[in-house]
């Protein structure tokens, strides 16, 4: 076993290019955030947390701190509406613009609270977090980087299995997969196929996606969220 650090986009491309003549039986990437970054407080993922950090990789210049105390009104607002997908992020942004600077995460899920979505199993301030820590990691640009770099290489044969943790990584696991399936890439206002119907790079095996079971679940709390998509690339 080899251990690597880095971000999806740079790795994934470097290993495939140091071993594109050796036969890859496949790819298994896990979106999630690491429970072990998650359990330190002192890293500002949890909303108890007294950091305001969010950070994956330390080195990284980007912290939640920048994009909650700095970032003008509208970027905020695009975060919430798009990585929260909160209906009421006008409101929780005009209470951030107005209440910053914020020290720590508990601070900030203290003073939104209340203008957070209820009666779900998970933390009014949980969605707040979620868009916030993915606007600081490019989760999103990352997990689209890793797709493209595993369609422009086409390694023949190979499965390829993604696990994801919320709606929106889910959804661009399948838009991709359904993409590679397609034959014919010609925009719909077409005549007739000019593309020589000849580009789809595989097929779908999970038609839906794998979820954890009850016994998992018992020993895995927050597996609950994950959904395994899986892509069966074509011989060549």
């Amino acid at each position: 076993m080899e251990i690597r650090k880095g971000k999806f986009s740079s790795v994934i491309k470097e290993i495939l290019k140091e071993y594109e003549n050796i036969n890859i039986k496949g790819i298994l990437a896990d979106i999630g955030v690491s429970s072990l970054q998650l359990d330190q407080k002192e890293r500002g993922f949890s909303y108890e947390s007294d950091n305001l950090d969010m950070r994956m990789d330390k080195e990284s210049v980007l912290s939640a701190f920048e994009v909650v105390n700095q970032y003008p009104r509208e970027d905020i607002e695009r975060i919430l509406l798009e990585y929260g997908e909160l209906r009421n992020y006008k409101k929780i942004t005009s209470v951030i613009v107005e209440n910053r600077p914020f020290s720590s995460a508990k601070e900030l899920g203290e003073a939104v609270k209340s203008y957070m979505p209820h009666g779900k199993k998970i933390h009014p301030a949980t969605l707040l977090m979620q868009a916030i820590r993915i606007e600081v990691n490019d989760e999103l640009g990352e997990l689209q980087s890793l797709l493209q770099s595993i369609e422009k290489a086409n390694i023949p044969n190979a499965k390829v299995a993604i696990i994801s943790f919320h709606s929106l990584e889910d959804r661009i696991v399948k838009q991709e997969f359904s993409r590679w399936t397609k034959s014919c890439i010609c925009p719909h206002e077409a005549m007739r196929c000019v593309c020589g119907n000849n580009h789809a790079i595989g097929k779908i095996v999970t038609k839906k996606p794998l979820m954890a079971k009850d016994d998992e679940l018992k020993e895995n709390a927050r597996s609950r969220s994950a959904k395994m998509r899986v892509f069966q690339m074509d011989r060549r």
